[in-house]
């Protein structure tokens, strides 16, 4: 059951340059804090409809989820700036607490701490990509924790 309750944490959504390239060959390639953009979704079975705030990321919500639920309500929205080592939390509708921790930059990619409902990880995903943390019962449905990580800022000279 734990495993069904912590499923389809997924990475997704890689850009196409990182952020190094875009900055420049002499850019520092660590931000000096990041910005996670924190959907919470209700998906449930029944006729597919998405929420209007959802659309951006319909592709992958389909992809991911399309299977077992067609329908994705949008029931929140935050925005964390983390410095690094900073935590940063979002409250979730099921009672639960969604804990980010920004660790800083790995070999190109951003790398986060989560915690949720007992789950401790750690995330490496690329500057702007996008993952999903999902499995918890709620309502008739699962919640779907959207989280898309940018890189804020440089720490170079």
């Amino acid at each position: 059951m734990l495993s069904t309750l912590l499923a389809a944490l997924a990475l997704l959504s890689a850009p196409l340059h990182s952020r190094a390239e875009r900055l420049g060959p002499n850019a520092d390639p660590e931000p000096k804090q990041v910005r996670c953009d924190v959907q919470v979704i209700l998906a449930t079975a029944g006729a597919p409809d998405i929420a209007p705030e959802l659309r951006p990321i319909k592709r992958y919500l389909e992809n991911s989820f399309g299977n077992r639920y067609s329908r994705f309500e949008h029931v929140s929205a935050s925005r964390l700036l983390l410095g690094k080592d900073q935590r940063g939390g979002v409250s979730l509708p099921n009672g639960n607490q969604l804990s980010l921790t920004w660790l800083g930059a790995e070999d190109g990619l951003l790398r986060l701490a989560m915690e949720v409902g007992g789950l401790k990880t750690q995330v490496k995903v690329h500057d702007g990509g996008l993952f999903f943390q999902a499995g918890r019962k709620h309502k008739d449905g699962m919640l779907v924790v959207a989280i898309r990580v940018t890189g804020v800022g440089s720490t170079g000279p």
